[in-house]
């Protein structure tokens, strides 16, 4: 639909659907960031940092640290660590991995416009970007080539329109082959469209054909981490065009890209979204959308960023408006609408499944990605060009979720917005040497509101304010209206630049990593030894248990949320798994400035932090609230299988520490390791040698502090599987027994 536009307006029915989709949105699990990174105070210092948010400034969480000491370097930080779903999973049946999304909205949401008082129209998107954590940030080594995904019927990846191959993130040739995937000649990013630098040659597009001075806008020979959430809370620097040849924007990148900021889209991104013009078939009501250095409007100005207030790299088109008509890095999970009749159309827009097209520059014309439709981009000398689909099926498509307007709270039954999200299995490569491979990713949730004040879904740039054409806005800023009385008006207080308005949260970085096989979990110890249980994961499902919540009462932490579990009741078979972690900070002092809100840090052990640990309650209900001693556990006692959930050392508790242990001793320990946040490994373990475990409670020099002080603020913690019962389980730092508590509850059946 979009390749084949002749003018200037794209698609009618996309304008209609993405006028109505332009409202303050908290995403508390997994934990949003709302551009937080490490604040003490209860403001974050930039709301500009990484994306635009529009939310209110005191949102969000901090960066997770990995010991009880804020981070200084990106070792430090907790990347919080999902594993994917099994890559023959069938949603609510086989190996799926289920991660519980959480959030509150301001404005609303839900219900029918025709029997319900919202007057409002919503759409909740979720998504995702990922990219491997193996592809780093560098200059490519070779302009001249791409890896491309072979498709049936292409394997050798030819040009095609009809049956594309996929764009691969490898950027190494050898890699590529070694994936299975083909090395062939760039169609997207060839060297007219890929900043880089050969000394005085302007000619070389490739470091074979550099003998020398071929130019890296890293500073480190492998290059940065490509997804990060930085060290500081300064955006991202952007250098507008002068000359547009590619070793001029090389030259931009490296002065602009910091590797201690952080980064979620990439630097390429966002300079082709200020130099594409911006979709001119858009209803803008009365604003007037400036221009850029170039001369011309592009996509870095919407209707409700008319002046380019640049957030991070995100591309301000790309984010009002969904499903975008141009290529996007994000993956849509899910659409929640209060328009389900339109979910076919939702559907077959999304870049899932459908292909996307986009200008590319040439040797006749260096700035022709400045167009955004075919017959300009082919008049002027460009190549108009498809981007492969994402290949992953279209989002799914629900009826949005009730809640109250101007709440910020729970919706229908007291519990609050959620949406299960079942993890992809992410692998990289073709065929059978195609396989799962570690991902650094961000979840992001749109939030798109607008009234019936006007017609949003038949508006478009028709009915823009045109005084000259004697064209008036079916809104307009803060106008005066007639009330029947002569010689007086009275004001109504609309911006048109909110008048349907889209906001959004995004998580800080998190790992999605594949399932280990039985030859890395073989030798763990379990309650069935039998060879048949060798292969712990194979296709259950896996439960997600987390801890949303920052440090403070309900007033200081407002608009996020106090301390509980994620989901806090959780019901399952017997043969499940549920992966227990969390994620905390220790600079959570919600400090001053606190904007319109109060500041301070109420709760239990040291100011700012963040401490959780996972405990049995010693009944089974919530009547009472002390832990249960280790002869009145059933939870661990009981306990059918375990896995350390560390990966990146090899699932060592379990496949070292605990190997050759007696099923009841391990049993005994990781009722420990949860009780102390794994400050203990082990009541007294020792090797073979005779060596004491440094990490047991007799080992340890240091003594864990009854408040959890001296334990990490977040832990990978085990995924375990329970045996049928009902269970009952608290936090014991943050269960304060005169105003809060943090209880969870378990069924397995």
């Amino acid at each position: 639909m979009v390749h084949g536009i002749k003018g200037t307006f794209i698609s009618a029915i996309v304008v209609a659907f993405v006028a109505s989709c332009l409202a303050d949105i908290y995403m508390h699990n997994p934990r949003g960031s709302n551009n937080r990174l490490n604040e003490r105070s209860a403001n974050r210092n930039n709301g500009n940092r990484m994306f635009d948010s529009q939310n209110n400034n005191r949102g969000g969480y901090n960066k997770g640290d990995n010991s009880d000491k804020a981070f200084q370097q990106y070792s430090e930080q907790y990347d919080t660590t999902f594993y994917m779903s099994s890559e023959d999973a069938v949603k609510g049946e086989k190996g799926e991995s289920i991660l519980s999304v959480e959030w509150t909205s301001q404005h609303g949401c839900g219900g029918n416009e025709r029997n319900d008082p919202h007057k409002l129209n919503c759409n909740m998107v979720l998504q995702y970007m990922c990219i491997p954590e193996e592809v780093t940030e560098k200059t490519r080594e070779n302009c001249n080539q791409e890896c491309r995904i072979p498709v049936e019927g292409n394997e050798f990846c030819e040009p095609s329109d009809t049956n594309p191959c996929g764009l691969s993130p490898i950027q190494d040739r050898q890699r590529c082959l070694e994936l299975g995937m083909q090395f062939v000649d760039s169609e997207i990013y060839d060297r007219f469209n890929c900043p880089h630098r050969c000394g005085g040659n302007a000619n070389a597009a490739s470091r074979a054909d550099c003998p020398s001075g071929w130019g890296e806008h890293t500073s480190v020979t492998n290059g940065y981490i490509r997804m990060r959430d930085g060290l500081n809370t300064h955006r991202q620097d952007f250098t507008t065009p002068g000359s547009l040849n590619e070793q001029a924007r090389f030259q931009r990148k490296q002065n602009n890209v910091n590797r201690n900021r952080g980064l979620h889209e990439d630097w390429d991104y966002y300079d082709e979204c200020y130099r594409r013009e911006r979709n001119r078939g858009l209803f803008t009501a009365d604003q007037n959308l400036r221009s850029n250095k170039l001369g011309y409007s592009s996509a870095v100005y919407t209707r409700q960023n008319p002046n380019d207030n640049r957030r991070g790299y995100e591309c301000p088109e790309e984010r009002d408006y969904w499903p975008y008509w141009h290529p996007s890095p994000w993956v849509d999970i899910a659409i929640l609408t209060d328009r389900t009749d339109l979910c076919p159309f939702f559907q077959a827009e999304s870049q899932n499944v459908k292909e996307k097209y986009f200008c590319r520059n040439t040797n006749r014309c260096s700035n022709c990605i400045r167009f955004n439709n075919e017959q300009r981009c082919r008049e002027n000398g460009g190549r108009w060009v498809m981007h492969p689909s994402h290949g992953k099926p279209p989002p799914e498509c629900l009826q949005a979720p009730w809640n109250r307007v101007n709440h910020l709270g729970n919706g229908v039954d007291g519990q609050p917005s959620t949406y299960n999200w079942t993890i992809p299995y992410l692998k990289v490569g073709s065929g059978v040497h195609s396989r799962a491979l570690p991902h650094r990713c961000v979840l992001r949730l749109r939030y798109n509101i607008s009234t019936d004040d006007y017609d949003a879904w038949r508006v478009n740039a028709s009915f823009n304010n045109n005084k000259g054409a004697g064209i008036v806005s079916p809104v307009r800023q803060n106008p005066n209206v007639d009330i029947g009385a002569r010689n007086t008006a009275l004001r109504l207080a609309i911006n048109t630049a909110q008048f349907g308005r889209t906001f959004q949260d995004r998580s800080h970085v998190f790992r999605l990593i594949p399932r280990a096989g039985s030859q890395f979990t073989s030798q763990r110890p379990r309650a069935n030894s039998s060879p048949r249980n060798a292969d712990f994961f194979g296709d259950r499902r896996l439960y997600n248990l987390n801890v949303r919540g920052k440090r403070g009462n309900i007033v200081q932490t407002f608009p996020s949320v106090e301390y509980d579990f994620v989901p806090n009741h959780l019901h399952i078979k017997e043969g499940d798994l549920v992966h227990i972690q969390w994620a905390g900070s220790n600079t959570h002092n919600n400090g001053n400035p606190a904007g319109d809100g109060q500041a301070g840090d109420a709760g239990e052990g040291r100011g700012g932090t963040d401490r959780h640990n996972f405990v049995e309650l010693r009944r089974r209900h919530f009547g009472e609230s002390f832990p249960a001693t280790w002869e009145e556990n059933t939870i661990f006692k009981n306990m059918l299988d375990a896995l350390d959930a560390d990966e990146e050392h090899s699932h060592f508790i379990s496949t070292q520490l605990d190997r050759g242990r007696s099923w009841e001793d391990v049993k005994q320990n990781w009722a420990l390791r949860m009780a102390t946040s794994g400050f203990y490994r082990s009541y007294n373990y020792r090797d073979i040698s005779g060596q004491l475990d440094p990490n047991s409670i007799e080992g340890r020099e240091s003594r864990l502090n009854p408040l959890l002080d001296n334990a990490p603020a977040s832990y990978i913690g085990g995924i375990f599987r329970f045996s049928r019962g009902t269970y009952n389980y608290m936090c014991t730092r943050n269960h304060n027994f005169s105003n809060r508590d943090q209880k969870g509850h378990l069924i397995v059946e």
